[in-house]
């Protein structure tokens, strides 16, 4: 976890303020005060007036608001206006947003900004959870990536309502300010799990640092960067080193774990000024250091596997809603070795999993007051904790339980509910880690102080690429900083299941085998660590494609990835195998026992050639899953052709004289 404290000196803060002129409000009349002269919507602000206009009855300042009304689910438009906004800056979006009655099966009425280039071509954008329901004036905010460079385009804020969503909402108080990172910011890396470091583990602590020197008009060769390390409550460091050639923005530092006392200890990590030797600005990290590393039935290690009973473990699962025998006995006979039900199953149920062989990640993600889907018996927030406590009382010590699921999709403004919620769940339960997931991809360095491991959940079928599945994983590595375990979310569901019209459903399909596999297969390329694919019960809802038939193909999908689970979880060291940076592909090296091997996925509708270089000659190069063998000119070089969204993975022999012993897993697997 990341558990910092920051101090800024007040001269970097007064030129920061100076140069941001105050972080002006971006958004033209963004209280809704001015109106048109020739329509019924706020001046500066266009749309379709059949559903809004200017509201001078409802606002919470000022006296008017944005207002949306629409009693038909097919019809899907937005109120917005176009605003200008900086390469290489990020900004904070935020409104304050009334409901009546926002009903449907998507997160309500919000805000969002996108970014194109001069084509015309989206870049990204940012998309915060929306209220739903009846709700009084609650404040929606979201922040987005660094603008990109080539970001020479429209830009564009927009009021809506998500799409297939009907009701009555308002909007007032519309924000969009340039978001002022501070001027360092850093990640505990090592250890990746609990702040704890022992004997055992590895033998340094790394911190991650990032600066953002832009926004307070300083370069590189302007500071200095200064770390230490403390006995928690000692005043003399036991670690003490100086930084002065800093080359890159963004850079690993190693701490000698051996100086830490055992017990707690903490790490200050100062950005300081060459030319006065002020301390500008300051970062405190904490680790403690145990005598031994501790036994848990579920553990993470420093590979970000995570470990069950003492062995590596792939979680490769599905969401479910309700546990039934008959479909636990159906799951069962799979190659998915967990499960996360929404919900929070009996005991009975949690039984019914352990019997089958089967892990459950518990859910307990809906226990926020206030939030769209807590239980009515939540009536505010003392009675949260009580709550949480008995349900992990119940169930830490069952044997079926693998995870606690605290957030699926929550907002960045929870961040300090979120992350004490993380906290409760360390303290009584030492034994189990914790997971959430975002569709704020964007944001998960934000969030980094709420979870131990953590999945994102790209679902482009039918309307956007298959690549996105590759994209978000790596968004999602990077954003950890590859210091915590990324879990995955895979779409095999129909997007039907979810619109109301027949006019929407027909504009939506299931993923092909082909499709799912790519997407699946994507994401372990990019450093997937499980798989957790949305859902179970939609495969059972979708009126367009027979369960027997998809459910066969989701089958195909696990298998083939369970079958190389022993490759997937290997930690041996890798070749240097090369190829060019192409888009349409997503490729790792993995070796186990000594065999190299090579996954390599098309995440592309079209075919495409791929030539990698190998660091030594192999003597052969075989298709996993077909027994095909390869072509290897000079054995050093190895040419693979892939059909669209085709996934190979090669075993490559006789590369073992350079790499130990050669194994060559058995599989007779379809991938």
């Amino acid at each position: 976890m990341r558990f910092r404290m920051v101090c800024i000196s007040s001269a970097i803060l007064a030129a920061a303020l100076a140069s941001a002129g105050e972080m002006p409000n971006l958004a033209a009349n963004p209280g809704f005060e001015a109106a048109a002269a020739e329509s019924t919507l706020p001046a500066q602000w266009s749309g379709d007036t059949n559903v809004y206009s200017r509201d001078a009855t409802v606002a919470r300042s000022g006296e008017a608001s944005l207002k949306f009304q629409n009693a038909d689910a097919g019809r899907y438009v937005l109120c917005g206006q176009p605003i200008e906004l900086e390469a290489g800056a990020r900004y904070e979006i935020s409104a304050w947003v009334k409901t009546e009655n926002i009903e449907g099966n998507e997160s309500g009425a919000t805000l969002c900004i996108e970014y194109r280039n001069q084509e015309g071509q989206y870049l990204g954008g940012a998309y915060p959870a929306g209220i739903t329901g009846t709700r009084d004036w609650t404040l929606v905010q979201g922040v987005t990536q660094r603008i990109p460079e080539e970001k020479t385009g429209p830009c564009s804020l927009a009021c809506y309502v998500r799409q297939g969503m009907t009701g009555t909402a308002w909007w007032d108080d519309v924000s969009v300010r340039r978001f002022r990172e501070g001027p360092i910011s850093t990640v505990l890396k090592s250890p990746n799990y609990r702040n704890e470091i022992t004997r055992d583990g590895p033998r340094d602590v790394v911190v991650f640092v990032e600066l953002n020197l832009r926004d307070y008009g300083l370069e590189l060769d302007d500071v200095a960067l200064r770390y230490a390390a403390y006995p928690e409550g000692a005043d003399q460091p036991v670690l003490s080193e100086q930084m002065d050639a800093i080359r890159t923005p963004s850079f690993d530092i190693s701490l000698r774990g051996r100086k830490f006392d055992e017990g707690a200890n903490r790490i200050e990590v100062a950005l300081v000024e060459k030319s006065t030797g002020e301390t500008l600005a300051a970062e405190t990290l904490r680790v403690t250091r145990l005598a031994e590393r501790a036994t848990r039935t579920v553990d993470i290690d420093e590979h970000n596997r995570l470990v069950v009973d003492g062995r590596p473990f792939f979680p490769l699962g599905m969401y479910w809603s309700g546990i039934s025998q008959e479909q636990l006995d159906l799951y069962a006979d799979s190659a998915f070795n967990c499960l996360m039900p929404y919900g929070m199953p009996t005991q009975e149920q949690m039984d019914m999993a352990q019997a089958r062989g089967l892990k459950v990640i518990y859910s307990v993600k809906d226990i926020y007051h206030d939030t769209t889907y807590c239980p009515d018996f939540i009536t505010s927030r003392d009675d949260e904790t009580p709550f949480i406590r008995g349900k992990v009382e119940a169930f830490r010590e069952h044997p079926a339980l693998l995870a606690w699921y605290l957030n699926d999709e929550l907002p960045l403004s929870m961040l300090d509910r979120l992350a004490a919620r993380r906290e409760l769940l360390e303290e009584l339960d030492p034994g189990h880690p914790t997971w959430v997931v975002l569709y704020q991809v964007d944001e998960v360095r934000q969030y980094l102080p709420s979870f131990h491991a953590i999945g994102t959940d790209p679902y482009p079928i039918p309307a956007r690429p298959v690549a996105l599945a590759g994209q978000w994983t790596r968004k999602t590595v990077d954003g950890v900083c590859g210091a915590r375990p990324v879990w995955m979310v895979p779409q095999v569901f129909n997007w039907a299941n979810y619109k109301k019209t027949p006019e929407e459903k027909a504009q939506h399909r299931a993923p092909t085998l082909d499709e799912m596999r790519s997407m699946a297969w994507q994401c372990i390329a990019e450093g997937a660590n499980g798989l957790v694919f949305y859902s179970w019960f939609d495969l059972h809802k979708d009126a367009a494609t027979p369960f027997d038939d998809q459910w066969a193909r989701v089958k195909q999908v696990a298998a083939g990835i369970a079958a190389l689970t022993p490759v997937l979880l290997s930690v041996e060291e890798v070749p240097a195998i090369r190829t060019s940076d192409e888009p349409w592909l997503n490729w790792t090296v993995k070796k186990h026992e000594g065999t190299v091997y090579l996954i390599a996925v098309n995440n592309a509708p079209e075919k495409h050639v791929a030539a990698f270089s190998l660091p030594q000659k192999a003597r052969k190069a075989l298709d996993v899953a077909t027994g095909e063998e390869w072509p290897l000119p000079d054995r050093r070089n190895l040419e693979l052709q892939f059909d669209p969204l085709e996934v190979h993975v090669v075993a490559l022999h006789g590369m073992e004289r350079a790499w130990g012993v050669g194994f060559t897993l058995n599989l007779d697997v379809d991938l």
